[in-house]
C-alpha cells in the first residue's frame, strides 16, 4: 500500500511517466479500493459495535479513564472510516462511467450549502453566492467537488467567523468558478503540495482531514477537461478556482 501510494505521488509530480505505467498503478489502486471497501469494513464495524456495547456498560459510569479510552477509540475509528472512504472514492474515480449532462450549478451549490447547515451555524459563517451558470458535467462529481471546497473554507478558518463568497465568470468556452474565504491562507510554496494525495499542512488534531479531498477534487476537474488551482497568502484567506465546460458557446 505504502509503495503504491509513493509511486502514484511520483507519477503525479512527473508528467513524463508513460500512460501504461499510470494505468497499471491505477489498476492496482482500484484493487486496493476493493480490499478497503470489502475486507476492512467488517472488522471496523466490529470495533465500533464493541465500543457501543461498552459505552452502555454500567461499570463505565464511575470509570473516567475507561470513558476517555472509549471516546478515543470512537474518534479514531471514525477517522479511519473517513480515510477508508476517501481511498475508495479516489480509487474508483478513474473507472466511473463518464456521463456529462446539462446541470444548473445554482441548484447544486444550494444543495451543498444546505448539507453543511450545522457546520455553517456552528462557525457563524456568512456565505454569499452570485448567480451561477448552467454547465455540462457529472452531477455527483461536481457536487462532491463543491462540497470539498466549501468544507475547506469552513474548516481552515481563523479567529474571525468564516466569510465565503462563491462566484463564476465566463472564460472562453469554460466557466471559471471561484470560492473565496477569509481563512488562515496558504504560503505560495505550498500551493502544489495541497493537491497531492495524503499531503497535509496541519495535524489532524488542529484541522481534521486526511489529505484526500483536494487531490480527488483535482481529478474530478481534470475529468471535466478543466483545471483546479489556488491563489492565497498566509493569514489573508484563499481563493480556489476551477474551470468546467459551458453548456453553450460564448
Amino acid at each position: 500500500m505504502e509503495t503504491l501510494m509513493t509511486s502514484l505521488l511520483a507519477c503525479d509530480q512527473n508528467r513524463n511517466v508513460s500512460a501504461e505505467t499510470v494505468e497499471r498503478l491505477y489498476d492496482e489502486l482500484e484493487l486496493v479500493g476493493y480490499v478497503v471497501s470489502h475486507d476492512l469494513k467488517a472488522p471496523l464495524r466490529a470495533i465500533q459495535s464493541c465500543c457501543e456495547e461498552l459505552n452502555r456498560h454500567p461499570a463505565l459510569s464511575d470509570d473516567a479513564a475507561g470513558r476517555d479510552t472509549l471516546q478515543m477509540l470512537n474518534r479514531e475509528s471514525e477517522r479511519l472510516k473517513a480515510l477508508m472512504q476517501g481511498i475508495v472514492d479516489y480509487s474508483r474515480l478513474e473507472t466511473f462511467a463518464t456521463t456529462h449532462i446539462l446541470l444548473d450549478s445554482n441548484e447544486i451549490m444550494q444543495t451543498v450549502i444546505a448539507t453543511f447547515g450545522n457546520e455553517i451555524k456552528t462557525a457563524g459563517a456568512v456565505i454569499t453566492c452570485e448567480a451561477l451558470p448552467k454547465v455540462t458535467g457529472h452531477r455527483g462529481r461536481l457536487t462532491h467537488l463543491l462540497a470539498y471546497l466549501l468544507d475547506n473554507a469552513l474548516k481552515f478558518r481563523g479567529e474571525q467567523p468564516p466569510v465565503i463568497h462563491i462566484s463564476a465568470r465566463r472564460a472562453g468556452e469554460m466557466w471559471e468558478f471561484c470560492i473565496e474565504d477569509n481563512g488562515i491562507g496558504i504560503n505560495e510554496e505550498q500551493f502544489d503540495i495541497i493537491f497531492r494525495l495524503f499531503q497535509r499542512l496541519h495535524t489532524a488534531e488542529a484541522y481534521p482531514g486526511h489529505g484526500i479531498g483536494l487531490a480527488l477534487g483535482r481529478k474530478i476537474v481534470e475529468a471535466h477537461g478543466g483545471k483546479l488551482w489556488v491563489e492565497s497568502a498566509l493569514g489573508k484567506g484563499s481563493r480556489f478556482y476551477f474551470t468546467v465546460k459551458s453548456c453553450e458557446s460564448p
